[in-house]
């Protein structure tokens, strides 16, 4: 019997360790299932079609046109005779573009088109890395948060249970017993919420990367985190240059010039090389008896633009204007960088004195509950006070690790400004996790 209880204790944990995840998990889930990733993949292949069709604007137009007819003649009034025949045909036609001077334009903007697309899709997945931390975080600060909710309710269904004796032997009132009674389902109600919120993560997860995750680690919280320190000057210098939301936005400069020179020569003239060959077989019913026909044509097409109504010109202005705004937005894209640097820094500067004092914090408060664990032990203390140094405790071990999270998360953020960020950030965190 106890064997068997043994090996299912045995079981339970394997399986556990089976389904829990780590950060690593999270973000190899969504390099495979997240929907947003394969939107952004298929419009990088997209992109590359569509240089692919403008780089094919240069290369000749072949098409071959056949026809077959029966003529009937019913009634026919001439000379000689005149029988129902039969007419075959087939034409040839090869058409070369020589000159279209948009053609360069389009293609620059096309290639432009095409980078854009390859750095969304480099920059999307070192947002991936950022974003499974924050959503794994989310989920320890959750289960941390029900953990704490359960230790609360049960020092509070233990003051319930109390206030109940001491009414029962009258010496608290019933307006007494009913305020106990009410904290007591208020946070039977707290822990529900924390719960639920708990559920919401998991769910936000489920997004993510279409999986449910069953269980999580947690952080160790007694672990020293390796701090950074950064350059806000030189940081921002680094980023105005090299950060792929800068690039992105050169790249549509690019782009919109590029449409605007493209329309701007719409205007010039257009050349093209002609060349045909034509193939006709009339049978019987003529008076001269059958025929067969060969031609061969060659000759240039100049397409003049003279007037469209406005259209072209309006095109010009219309592309103009999507220049001077690329413009705009890359200026003040360079200025929101700059400021969420320095928000970043400030923020991890901050993070980093507030992990000291939380730390320390908890360190006071894991004394006070060891003094009352021991002091229980010969009587000194009650249930009730046990239970709420527990509670107190499990208060301060969430608040370090919360902002133990908080300060790594901005680290990473600070990492995707400077290019640094990588895979092996996520399994550097992964090394401070535990049961």
């Amino acid at each position: 019997m106890y064997k068997s209880k043994l090996y299912l204790m045995i079981i339970i944990m394997l399986t556990s360790h089976v389904e829990a995840a780590d950060i690593m998990d999270v973000y190899n889930r969504s390099l495979n299932f997240n929907n947003d990733l394969q939107i952004i993949t298929n419009d990088q292949k997209i992109s590359r079609e569509i240089y692919n069709q403008t780089s094919s604007n240069i290369f000749p137009e072949v098409s071959i046109t056949a026809n077959t007819q029966e003529i009937n003649v019913n009634k026919y009034t001439g000379t000689g005779t005149q029988k129902d025949y039969s007419t075959e045909s087939a034409s040839l036609t090869i058409t070369q573009p020589l000159l279209r001077l948009y053609f360069f334009d389009e293609l620059n903007k096309a290639e432009s088109i095409v980078k854009k697309s390859e750095i969304n899709l480099e920059e999307f997945k070192k947002d991936l890395i950022v974003k499974s931390a924050e959503l794994y975080f989310n989920l320890i600060n959750a289960k941390n948060s029900v953990a704490a909710g359960e230790v609360k309710l049960d020092s509070m269904l233990i003051k319930y249970e109390s206030a109940e004796k001491l009414f029962d032997n009258g010496y608290i009132s019933d307006i007494e017993l009913n305020k106990y009674k009410n904290n007591y389902e208020m946070t039977m109600v707290e822990k529900q919420i924390l719960v639920n919120e708990f559920d919401m993560a998991k769910q936000d997860v489920y997004i993510f990367t279409g999986r449910e995750i069953m269980d999580i680690h947690n952080l160790n919280h007694t672990i020293e985190i390796p701090l950074s320190k950064y350059d806000a000057n030189s940081l921002i210098s680094k980023a105005l240059v090299s950060f792929n939301s800068i690039k992105s936005a050169l790249l549509d400069v690019d782009i919109s010039r590029d449409e605007m020179k493209s329309n701007k020569s719409k205007h010039y003239p257009t050349i093209d090389l002609n060349a045909t060959y034509d193939y006709s077989d009339t049978s019987s019913g003529s008076r001269l008896g059958k025929q067969t026909r060969e031609s061969n044509t060659i000759g240039l097409t100049i397409n003049i633009p003279i007037y469209q109504g406005g259209f072209q010109k309006s095109k010009v202005t219309e592309a103009r204007y999507k220049y001077k705004n690329a413009k705009i937005n890359l200026d003040h894209l360079r200025r929101t960088i700059r400021k969420e640097i320095l928000d970043n820094i400030n923020n991890y500067n901050l993070l980093k004195s507030l992990v000291i004092v939380k730390r320390d914090r908890y360190n006071d408060v894991n004394q006070d509950y060891l003094t009352i664990s021991q002091g229980a032990d010969v009587g000194l203390y009650t249930d009730v006070e046990i239970k709420d140094a527990e509670y107190n405790l499990m208060v301060a071990k969430n608040d370090l690790i919360e902002s133990t999270l908080d300060l790594l998360l901005v680290d990473l953020n600070l990492k995707k400004y400077s290019s640094n960020l990588s895979v092996e950030n996520i399994l550097t965190i992964n090394r401070m996790l535990v049961w």
